[in-house]
């Protein structure tokens, strides 16, 4: 199936894509290395574009606004005009935005050149209008920032290691995961919160883990309670409920996954494979491990989901989107045509045998 020819849209952000999101209506939110943050309606008509002062590492939204960690700074963007209703600048790069019962959580972190490392890193809260509601310090920087059963969860790196509990007024639980590694990414899933870490463990809270995947934890998405996908340098990694795996397929450098619309009632999740600034996007039935298509296209930096549409953006800026009901439809009609290609070809073989 050509893939592009699939798309429900294309469009242009301008410069490389650095982090997407599908809104409530559909609609997508797409931010670029060079600061740039623009709306398109679901319709697929821009509705505006804002400068932001850095690269757009993340995007939040919620009832009050948008939400983007851009270089230093949180920024908050009206929804309807994309004017800045206000900005901070966090003590060294703004990480990650979440939002969560009507207040902004960000993640922050100073790296030190010097030793290599970093040497503080924090959590911010504010609320709705910019006020700052607290901050709170703390060694390890937070690699992950997930809500799950009505918490802020943060997912942290040496040398406390583990995870964090924050609560209202910015106190910190911790505690131990079943890994000695320090947490590299993690998401919010139906039964909790599933970390990756830096050796290649899969952990939960709850104390469910698997070991020895190797390297380390890159992307975890999961569409349902059955089926976990991670990937980790070259390889993806399905893992069944009880994390055991499923499949593993080795199909080069990964630059992201996300879980996507299912296809022929399978799930399916979207990787994005790099080799320099060019690269594929590969549609991948999350069960078997089977690929249903896949295009060329350049590297691809970005992929949001929503339940019915699927959003990639790539180093050139070009923004593909896709949904459900059409990809369907042009899979179908595609194996359709392979299908008569393939009967033509067996008449065409007996019309040529019976000459003989």
């Amino acid at each position: 199936m050509n893939m592009i020819g699939a798309c429900w849209m294309r469009r242009s952000l301008g410069e490389p894509v650095s982090a997407l999101l599908i809104d409530s209506d559909n609609g997508t939110i797409a931010g670029g290395w060079n600061g740039i943050l623009t709306k398109w309606s679901a319709e697929g008509d821009r509705q505006w574009s804002t400068q932001l002062p850095d690269r757009i590492a993340s995007i939040s939204i919620d009832e009050n606004g948008i939400y983007a960690c851009a270089g230093l700074h949180l920024v908050a963007v009206d929804s309807d005009s994309g004017a800045i209703q206000w900005q901070h600048a966090l003590e060294g790069s703004a990480d990650e935005v979440t939002t969560f019962s009507g207040l902004i959580y960000a993640t922050s972190s100073v790296y030190d050149i010097e030793h290599n490392d970093f040497i503080d890193s924090a959590i911010w809260c504010f609320d709705s209008k910019g006020e700052k509601v607290w901050e709170t310090h703390m060694d390890e920087r937070p690699w992950t920032m997930v809500v799950s059963n009505n918490q802020v969860i943060l997912g942290l790196g040496r040398p406390m290691m583990g995870a964090a509990i924050v609560d209202n007024n910015g106190a910190l639980t911790y505690q131990t995961l079943d890994s000695e590694s320090p947490v590299t990414t993690g998401i919010d899933y139906v039964n909790g919160v599933i970390f990756g870490h830096a050796n290649g463990d899969v952990t939960t809270m709850e104390g469910k883990s698997m070991e020895g995947l190797g390297d380390a934890i890159s992307n975890i998405c999961a569409a349902s309670s059955e089926l976990i996908t991670v990937s980790k340098d070259r390889e993806v990694v399905t893992l069944n409920a009880n994390f055991e795996p499923q499949w593993a397929s080795e199909i080069g450098t990964i630059s992201t996954i996300s879980t996507g619309f299912s296809v022929e009632n399978k799930p399916t999740i979207w990787v994005g494979i790099q080799n320099g600034i060019n690269g594929q996007l590969n549609v991948i039935h999350q069960e078997s491990g089977d690929i249903i298509s896949s295009m060329e296209c350049a590297r691809i930096n970005s992929i949001a989901s929503s339940s019915d549409m699927i959003v990639a953006g790539d180093e050139q800026g070009e923004l593909f989107v896709w949904q459900d009901e059409m990809f369907r439809r042009r899979l179908t009609s595609t194996e359709s045509n392979d299908n008569d290609e393939h009967r033509q070809t067996m008449r065409d073989r007996l019309k040529a045998l019976r000459k003989r």
